[in-house]
């Protein structure tokens, strides 16, 4: 039986697109979905992105600029 590596998010693109595009898109996905803390409300787990830039704190309300994949 052949033993497979695990790629994480990066699974759905397969085998296209070259091994080291593959791992940078996967570090970047996997730091914009991680989980943060919200600068206002101090809640974990509630903030989300709305587009590039922008993010949201579900708890709270508060809406703030950051970067592209991180809030801050």
């Amino acid at each position: 039986m052949a033993k497979y590596k695990v790629v994480g998010v990066a699974g759905r693109l397969g085998p296209r697109y070259g091994s080291t595009l593959r791992k940078k898109w996967k570090e970047i996905m996997e730091r914009r979905y991680a989980e943060y803390q919200c600068p206002v409300c101090k809640s974990s787990g509630k903030v989300v992105r709305i587009s590039s830039g922008i993010w949201y704190c579900k708890k709270c309300g508060a809406k703030w600029a950051g970067l592209a994949y991180t809030p801050y």
